[in-house]
């Protein structure tokens, strides 16, 4: 064999993340930092994204120019840049990933178990079985067909299915990020790490982060935007394997029909970067 015959491949996979719709959807820059993510980070849309992109027609109209800065507002300009790329990109050449209504419609490619799916809808149920109103005020400026806290409560989800994956989002005018507000909707604690411990996983954790958006060339750019912060969240069964009933009775721990809560015992983090 001649060395000219030999090709030799290393591949690495990098870090999950999923893209909050706020952010991406919601600053003047939010396609750009999606699209430059995609070199150093393994990205995920939501669902709640998508159904954005499909009601375009409808939300148009609702939406603002202008930018304002230091607010995540949802942008004409921006959810038009986000179609155009749809509509100039085939199927299998898409940077980013996402969980569709079915594993046909999903964008998975070849690092995602073929339990994903599954286990992000069955997640997601138990979600919107917690979820209450309230927090109405928080709404001020949004579209009445984009709840921010109803997609966060996917982006929850999603995170959870992908094993507690990293959730970027930012922090507006010193208020909660928008996943962080859905987590105490659905009566979940989140807890804020600041000062972040210096020998706990999340400092390193946030190192890698700050030199992949560095590496990334977003450096100048995310002095633009508010911000950015990480959420985690995991359920209490990361994997959404909730254990069936025995001889019709629920498990300790159940909500009925025959199954336990992945969300009883789920826990939250999250810290500024």
């Amino acid at each position: 064999m001649l060395a000219d015959d030999l090709l030799v491949s290393v591949r690495s996979r990098k870090l999950p993340c999923v893209l909050d719709p706020a952010l991406v959807l919601g600053s003047a820059y939010g396609l750009e930092l999606a699209l430059r993510l995609t070199a150093v980070t393994e990205p995920w849309l939501t669902r709640a994204f998508w159904q954005l992109i499909d009601a375009s027609e409808l939300l148009m109209p609702q939406l603002a120019d202008a930018d304002t800065p230091g607010l995540l507002q949802p942008r004409n300009d921006v959810l038009r840049a986000w179609i155009a790329l749809r509509d100039q990109t085939d199927a299998g050449s898409w940077p980013f990933r996402w969980v569709g209504d079915r594993f046909a419609e999903s964008q998975l490619k070849d690092h995602a178990d073929a339990g994903l799916v599954d286990r992000y809808e069955s997640l997601a149920e138990s979600l919107a079985g917690r979820a209450r109103d309230g927090e109405a005020e928080l709404r001020h400026g949004w579209p009445l067909m984009w709840d921010p806290l109803q997609a966060s409560t996917d982006t929850l989800a999603l995170s959870a299915a992908l094993d507690a994956a990293v959730v970027l989002t930012a922090r507006v005018r010193d208020e909660d990020p928008w996943p962080v507000r859905a987590l105490r909707r659905l009566d979940l604690h989140a807890t804020l790490l600041d000062p972040l411990p210096a020998d706990s996983l999340f400092a390193a954790e946030r190192t890698l982060l700050r030199d992949a958006l560095a590496a990334a060339g977003l450096a100048s750019l995310a002095q633009r935007l508010p911000p950015l912060a990480v959420v985690h969240v995991m359920a209490g069964d990361p994997r959404g394997d909730v254990p069936r009933a025995i001889d019709g009775e629920d498990l300790p721990g159940g909500r009925g029909h025959g199954t336990a809560d992945p969300w009883r015992d789920a826990r939250a983090w999250w810290y500024l970067i």
